[in-house]
């Protein structure tokens, strides 16, 4: 049938319609990609400020109100055949009502992701309004999408107008309650975040089904030729966009699936975090709920059969002493982070703290060994400084205990005398089969000590932040602060950690450095106990917790902490 015949035809009546199955079915896939990337972008946003949750707000509005709204509302008219497929009595769009329906939900979105905030409590009035504004969004642009249609004029159904508002509204509440009641209790795994986003382009798609039953279309006019934008160019648009929105799934699981990888190498290495504590006891965690961290060194080696890396070790209480001091220690990272660069490196790495080679070809451990691990802890403490936008001298003190981490392995020793092949380049060695791995050390020049060990070593620094401007920054920089018994469990596995009392461990870090510790003057009596060690030396009486201390009065010194400094350097360059 010609044109002219159809609009004679049709022209002032209503058109008959029918629905295509396939584009049914992907309207709702679109809207469940956009609602996923936007679900899985909100729960990245830690905070209101910082240019960090800046682009996460924008980009999770435009993804919801853009891909999972927009893109759905005209894939799913798409689904619409007028007049038996007729190809000039098809829906035409103009352009400025397109483009105005596409930038209104995001504005709107906007005003609903900053009610509904990033606080870690639920506020239900925050999520009813948030709620609220999200299907008022979807009803808009479904509306606002259906007045750019040039060529026919819409009848609604009142009826079905209420059904269809009622069903945006709620099905959004439903959505974003779950989401953030999960995301406050630390329990959104991927499969809890899916349900969230199915329920979220639940409420997208059924307020558009329901609304397109209740709409009839009158001809107006038989669709224009011209520069109006066509259907199949509006389904490239949309297209687009939505493969976008696949590519922020993708990369969201590619960086949640590295930092869990890290995590797990990291457990195999001597390893540095920091726990930092806020005034209610909470702690500081990334999105994914691990805490800030880094590699000190690959291993530690041992010179002897007698000596491990534990909390009696000379350079562990170097460290607690360093931590302690470092005001004194902040101008000398630069001259270390030089000195680190000019050693020999088994591999290039963009951090000039991994990869050194710390035994020679000769299978012999390098010169000043000792100066260099404390080298590498001071720049490890530098290197979480500069993550947390923080300075040296406030990223804490170091807690005086060392968690094992990883699986039982036993720990290489680095040999003194020359062996009989070549060197060996300490490494994150791979379980296996330990009779084939004692002959490869071996050969290596390595022995073996008999002691099972867990594979990696993990300290800590401890800090509290009393003020909520330094709160704000941590936020603004991309972390939350946590409970401990939501997050205690995921930084354990994730770290494997082999404590199984960790979230105890994490309350005595989160009481270490805030309890009084401070002698009053007077006279006091002290208790010297000592006991020997089965191998050999002695151990020292001490109290677990941070150590009681007073101010010492210094007597004819005109400028103490410059003396202090001088004293500093030569035994932080001391070879043992």
């Amino acid at each position: 049938m010609t044109a002219q015949n159809l609009l004679r035809e049709y022209q002032g009546h209503i058109v008959p319609q029918s629905y295509n199955a396939g584009f049914v079915a992907l309207s709702f896939v679109v809207s469940l990609v956009g609602a996923g990337s936007t679900l899985e972008l909100i729960n990245r946003r830690t905070g209101l400020r910082g240019l960090y949750n800046h682009v996460l707000l924008m980009s999770s509005a435009v993804t919801m109100g853009g891909v999972s709204i927009w893109c759905m509302h005209f894939i799913g008219n798409r689904a619409i055949d007028l007049a038996d497929g007729e190809p000039d009595m098809q829906v035409a769009y103009s352009s400025g009502f397109t483009a105005v329906s596409f930038f209104v939900p995001i504005l709107v979105l906007l005003a609903a992701f900053v009610a509904v905030g990033t606080n870690n409590s639920v506020s239900w009035w925050r999520l009813i309004t948030g709620g609220v504004l999200c299907g008022t969004a979807v009803c808009g642009m479904h509306y606002l999408g259906n007045a750019s249609i040039d060529n026919y004029t819409c009848v609604y159904r009142p009826a079905y107008v209420v059904s269809s508002a009622i069903i945006a509204i709620v099905a959004s509440n439903v959505a974003l309650a779950m989401f953030f009641v999960f995301r406050a209790m630390w329990a959104n795994s991927w499969w809890k975040r899916v349900i969230s986003a199915v329920v979220l382009a639940g409420a997208v798609s059924g307020m558009h089904w329901c609304a397109a039953v209740g709409t009839h279309y009158r001809l107006v006019k038989i669709k224009p030729e011209g520069n109006e934008p066509s259907r199949s160019a509006t389904v490239v648009v949309v297209i687009c966009l939505s493969l976008s929105a696949c590519f922020i799934i993708a990369i969201s699981a590619i960086l949640r699936a590295r930092n869990m990888r890290r995590s797990a190498l990291r457990a195999q290495q001597i390893t540095l975090g920091a726990a930092i504590f806020d005034k209610a006891g909470r702690i500081l965690v990334d999105p994914d709920g691990l805490i800030p961290s880094t590699v000190v060194t690959d291993s530690f080696l041992e010179k002897n059969t007698k000596e491990g890396f534990n909390i009696g070790h000379p350079l562990f209480h170097w460290m607690l002493l360093a931590s302690r001091n470092w005001g004194m220690i902040s101008s000398l990272v630069g001259g270390m982070r030089q000195h680190v660069s000019q050693l020999p490196h088994s591999r290039t790495h963009k951090d000039g703290r991994r990869g050194i080679q710390l035994v020679s070809d000769h299978g012999e451990m390098i010169e000043s060994y000792d100066m260099i691990f404390r080298e590498l802890f001071c720049l490890a403490a530098a290197a979480l400084a500069d993550r947390l936008r923080n300075d040296l001298t406030s990223i804490g003190v170091l807690w005086d205990e060392i968690l094992p981490t990883g699986a039982n392995v036993r720990r290489p020793r680095a040999q003194q005398q020359k062996p009989d092949r070549g060197g060996f380049v300490p490494e994150a060695i791979e379980t296996g089969d330990d009779k084939h791995d004692s002959l490869n050390m071996a050969e290596k020049g390595i022995n073996i000590r008999q002691q099972d060990y867990g594979r990696g070593s993990l300290m800590f620094l401890i800090s509290h932040t009393d003020s909520e401007r330094d709160a704000e920054r941590f936020v603004s920089a991309g972390y939350r602060f946590a409970e401990l018994h939501q997050v205690s469990e995921i930084i354990r596995s994730s770290m494997h950690i082999k404590s199984h009392e960790f979230e105890t461990k994490l309350r005595d870090m989160s009481t270490y450095t805030s309890e009084q510790n401070h002698l009053l003057p007077g006279v006091h009596l002290g208790f010297f106990a000592i006991r020997a060690r089965v191998s050999s030396g002695f151990e020292v009486l001490a109290r677990k917790g941070p150590f009681p201390y007073a101010v010492y009065q210094y007597v004819g010194l005109q400028d103490p902490p410059e003396l202090q400094r001088r004293q500093c350097i030569p035994a932080n360059h001391s070879g043992g």
